[in-house]
């Protein structure tokens, strides 16, 4: 089946604005597409199992501790744990709920969103160092692969009885 992806690509397109377009299409994929790269920019700064819980909260927003809990497949008592030692970094807070009082939410702070700024910025970095090293034609052909890539992903994931990854 032939994909139909536009806006096709025009031979006046300058390098710089092909490689922000590749760049773009790359930073569609799905967080979850890049787990690995997570482990490999921050080892030692945040544990794995802190990115996961940062990536919960971030494509959820927040949540109680108990939800956060089942979503990470650990006690209620072992959540507390990972988060007292995640709000110690500055990653995380607690808040008790403004409906109830003694329901007690985690949230992202903005040193935790500081996290996914540096791996972001770390991310475009390795790829346009990857990237430069791709000829012209090479890169345009990249960029409409990946166009059709993301366009035929969508349209796998809209098909009835496809479970959706959170984002």
């Amino acid at each position: 089946m032939t994909l139909n992806v536009s806006p096709s690509l025009n031979n006046n397109t300058s390098r710089e604005a092909l490689l922000a377009d590749v760049l773009s299409e790359m930073n569609m994929i799905s967080l979850k597409d890049f787990q690995g790269a997570l482990r490999r920019w921050h080892e030692g700064t945040l544990s794995l199992v802190h990115l996961n819980v940062l990536m919960i909260l971030r494509s959820r927003g927040p949540l109680t501790m108990t939800h956060l809990a089942e979503l990470l497949d650990v006690s209620v008592a072992s959540a507390t744990g990972i988060i007292d030692r995640m709000e110690k970094k500055g990653v995380i807070e607690r808040r008790r709920s403004d409906q109830d009082r003694r329901v007690v939410e985690v949230y992202v702070t903005d040193g935790g969103q500081q996290v996914f700024s540096a791996i972001e910025a770390e991310r475009r970095l390795r790829l346009t160092q990857l990237l430069g090293s791709i000829g012209d034609a090479d890169l345009a052909a990249l960029l409409t692969g990946l166009r059709a890539f993301r366009e035929a992903r969508e349209r796998l994931l809209n098909l009835p009885g496809v479970e959706r990854s959170t984002e």
